[in-house]
């Protein structure tokens, strides 16, 4: 049972989250106490385990995922969890969440502009779990606002104000988003043909796939113009990247940039070209580009050994916990 429910709020994915408000409560100008940021870890889990699971009791409820052939193992879809439960479990959860949000915030380094972003994240994340991201083709523009969102409370718990590599961490995290949900997540759900998704709209398709739903024949990826904007959204993400690494210049930084950077291309090949479709392979590529381009900023804007601690701490932590949740070193859904 406890392994539904952690299916459910998608765990295996929390170092993404604290990644990304880590990498900008310790950038350069950091004035946070050593106890804030540790109390940081137990509540970025509970933030990213009640958004996400919220996510999929909405998606649930709405019969968006019992429609999906990969759902079809999912807690809620298999009903291993009730939708009641899962209401009254992550709705209470979330609000005292965020009432322990609140009072980690009212210790911020600039406590109003910290509590503003805040409330951006809760409102743009609702908004995109209140089955915007399952009609609206644009809905990825909420989340990314969202996660930004929570780069920036991030920043001002441990910042008293924003300047322009401030600025330009959180237009990379704005990318990051972008690309992971508004194309990397339209790859994941070609099969189930939504009018949400945007990759369609631009003329992607799967060829061979009633063949293959009736004979079990190979299905393809064909991109149509989805690869241009699927470069435009990277690369754009890796050029961000750049900028952060001229405005506070190392060589950690430098390798950092050359390596991660080149690993996310590489996977940007993969999942821009013309392929066999087979879907788990696809989460691998997905999870791997996403490792990369958040571990890609660490080394630019943290120093070395708390970089490095948190980059074996979330690899460790999401393959172990794939292990357990999914038996597969990727999520499953």
């Amino acid at each position: 049972m406890l392994k539904d429910w952690l299916r459910i709020g998608r765990v295996q994915t929390y170092p993404a989250s604290l990644l990304l408000v880590m990498v900008a409560v310790l950038a350069p100008g950091s004035d946070s106490p050593v106890g804030m940021v540790a109390m940081l870890f137990p509540l970025v889990w509970l933030l990213h385990f009640t958004g996400f699971g919220l996510n999929s009791y909405l998606d649930t409820a709405m019969g968006y995922d019992l429609r999906d052939p990969a759902k079809k193992t999912h807690p809620l879809c298999n009903r291993k969890i009730s939708l009641s439960s899962a209401c009254r479990v992550l709705n209470w959860g979330a609000c005292l969440t965020v009432l322990f949000g609140v009072l980690v915030t009212l210790q911020a380094q600039n406590p109003t502009l910290a509590l503003s972003a805040f409330l951006i994240y809760i409102v743009f994340g609702y908004s995109y779990d209140c089955g915007l991201s399952k009609i609206d083709p644009m809905s990825f523009i909420s989340i990314s606002v969202s996660f930004t969102a929570l780069g920036a409370w991030a920043w001002f718990l441990s910042h008293p104000s924003i300047g322009l590599m401030g600025i330009v961490l959180l237009a990379f995290i704005f990318m990051t988003i972008w690309f992971q949900v508004g194309f990397s997540g339209f790859i994941k759900e070609m099969r189930i043909r939504e009018r949400s998704n945007l990759l369609i709209k631009l003329g992607a398709r799967l060829r061979g796939f009633m063949v293959s739903e009736k004979q079990g024949g190979k299905v393809y990826f064909a991109p149509g113009h989805s690869i241009f904007y699927g470069y435009a959204v990277k690369i754009t993400n890796l050029a961000l990247g750049a900028a952060l690494l001229y405005l506070v210049f190392s060589w950690q930084g430098f390798i950092s940039l050359l390596f991660f950077g080149s690993i996310a291309l590489c996977f940007l090949h993969q999942l821009t070209k013309r392929r066999e479709y087979v879907r788990n392979r696809e989460l691998m590529n997905m999870s791997l580009m996403e490792v990369a381009t958040i571990f890609l900023p660490l080394l630019i804007v943290v120093p070395l050994i708390p970089a490095l601690a948190l980059m074996i701490f979330g690899f460790g932590y999401f393959l172990i916990c794939n292990k357990i949740l999914w038996a597969a070193p990727h999520p499953r859904v």
